[in-house]
């Protein structure tokens, strides 16, 4: 019982990474109901680019680990903020009224350009951060966490929280939820239906972002094609819930990550992707009206 409270407590962190994707995910896809296959790689850019930033400055301008890793997040924010205003000042707002098919190739041409520019960047070597803490907390029942994936945990979840509030109550989330129920009448009513939806995907990114600099800061490592896994995995989980809310869709990402860490600690990893995915794709069958399949 112990080790399956332990498996249980060490998933959380994984289930919060896919509640932050899927929330953010969903939220963009409220305003521009298109699929998005950059969503991912935008999660992944920022931790890799943390480690570049951090290796160079430990390694080549020869700075202390603090510092060096304070370098490599600045560098990533840097650089992420680059990529996201390209993203959501001119790739959305300009293929948010086109076919689905030309914003499908427009968000992989995005993940393709940035998973081989960090793979060029690391000349095609996984960098990897040593652990940044050795301190643990101590659950009861011989359960235990990292202090960073704790830290991880209490971030990822205020982030939601935030973001849910500014959606909820805010005029800025008013006018998200008037551009998600119909665009027409919301521009008739004076809304800048542009406007918001540049500053949705702006939002729907940087919460991406940000928690692949949390990630990576956990897990040390990213590899080149993370993007494009996690990326699928919640566009599957997304679809497969109707993208219904923000809310819904990160509560079902937070069970699957669950799931997930109970597989890996009770049955043959090498059949997880397969059956998981082999759920949502039933899950997408049968859900909902044939328009949302």
């Amino acid at each position: 019982m112990s080790y399956l409270y332990q498996i249980a407590v060490g998933g959380i962190h994984n289930g919060m990474v896919y509640a932050l994707l899927a929330y953010s995910y969903v939220l963009l896809f409220q305003v521009v109901p298109k699929p998005n296959l950059a969503h991912g790689s935008l999660f992944a850019f920022s931790g890799q680019v943390l480690v570049l930033g951090t290796n160079a400055a430990y390694n080549v301008m020869i700075f202390t680990f603090a510092t060096s890793i304070l370098f490599g997040i600045g560098a990533s924010l840097l650089l992420s903020l680059i990529v996201l205003s390209v993203f959501a000042g001119l790739i959305v707002p300009r293929f948010a009224q086109r076919s689905p098919n030309a914003m499908i190739v427009a968000t992989l041409a995005i993940a393709i350009v940035l998973m081989e520019g960090v793979h060029i960047g690391a000349n095609g070597r996984d960098n990897w951060l040593p652990p940044l803490s050795s301190a643990v907390l101590p659950l009861g029942f011989g359960a235990q966490v990292s202090a960073v994936q704790a830290i991880n945990v209490v971030v990822m979840l205020a982030m939601l929280a935030a973001s849910d509030m500014v959606l909820q109550f805010s005029s800025a989330g008013r006018a998200i939820r008037a551009v998600a129920q119909e665009p027409l009448a919301a521009s008739l009513l004076g809304t800048n239906v542009e406007k918001v939806i540049s500053l949705t995907a702006a939002a729907s990114g940087f919460i991406a972002m940000a928690g692949g600099i949390c990630t990576l800061l956990h897990f040390g490592n990213m590899s080149f094609g993370a993007g494009l896994t996690y990326g699928i995995k919640v566009l599957f989980i997304a679809a497969a819930g109707g993208f219904t809310t923000p809310r819904n869709a990160a509560l079902a990402a937070f069970l699957f990550g669950e799931t997930e860490a109970l597989w890996d600690g009770y049955l043959p990893v090498m059949w997880r992707e397969a059956f998981l995915y082999g759920v949502l794709a039933l899950l997408l069958v049968l859900n909902g009206r044939p328009e949302r399949r």
